[in-house]
């Protein structure tokens, strides 16, 4: 008969504030022997620091760091956002199987930006451009009412800029930073200031159709 392996609880920890942190995600964290997870995001748990570790940038060494630590002991993989939106809890779940995984869900800067904007995003298009390219053809963006776009990564800027010059006619760009973080803005912009603009590594861009009357008036401030 098989041995039960220890569980793997994947921790959302939201946009990365602590305001945003769940009690569901403290209680898996300090029931868990090992938490892993970014620097940023382990500050999130200081009292669990006895038992931290650091996890790798790239998936497959991070992999490998998780599989080591969850041995012979429960750990916590500390993940930004919802762990159901572009992150590294589907690998996890993939590399050791869903009975083993405890998935425990949070706010995403999608989320959060869109609550700061004051628009519904159940009908938004999302589309992740952090550290690699879309395989979106940037002409059938125009088509979405509003649209999501992890940004912020220097290695896919040449298609971020390109996809808001081709929705520039047709959809009002918001630029959101650092959300739920010091140094937050979201601000509106024109494709042409956001053609020289330099963004920070945590944005979200939204896009919203000129015709929808529930964009809101931002004006280039914070909100």
């Amino acid at each position: 008969m098989a041995m039960n392996r220890p569980t793997i609880f994947v921790v959302g920890c939201g946009p990365g504030s602590a305001a945003f942190v769940t009690p569901a995600a403290g209680e898996a964290v300090a029931e868990s022997e090992v938490v892993l997870g970014s620097e940023r995001l382990l500050d999130l748990f200081p009292e669990s620091r006895p038992k931290q570790v650091a996890l790798p940038p790239t998936v497959e060494p991070a992999l490998d760091t998780i599989d080591r630590h969850s041995v012979s002991a429960s750990v916590a993989v500390l993940v930004s956002g919802d762990p159901g939106l572009f992150s590294l809890a589907k690998a996890i779940v993939g590399r050791f199987g869903h009975d083993r995984c405890k998935i425990i869900p949070a706010v995403s800067s999608l989320q959060a930006a869109f609550a700061r904007l004051g628009l519904e995003w159940a009908d938004v298009r999302i589309i992740s451009a952090h550290g690699r390219v879309p395989g979106v053809s940037v002409d059938e963006l125009a088509h979405c009412g509003k649209l999501a776009i992890f940004a912020g990564s220097r290695s896919v800027d040449q298609w971020t800029r390109q996809a808001v010059e081709a929705t520039s006619s047709t959809h009002r760009l918001f630029v959101c930073e650092n959300l739920a973080l010091p140094g937050e803005n979201v601000n509106e912009m024109s494709a042409d200031q956001f053609a020289t603009c330099d963004l920070a590594p945590l944005t979200l861009l939204v896009l919203v159709r000129r015709d929808d009357n529930e964009a809101p008036n931002v004006n280039g401030s914070v909100i």
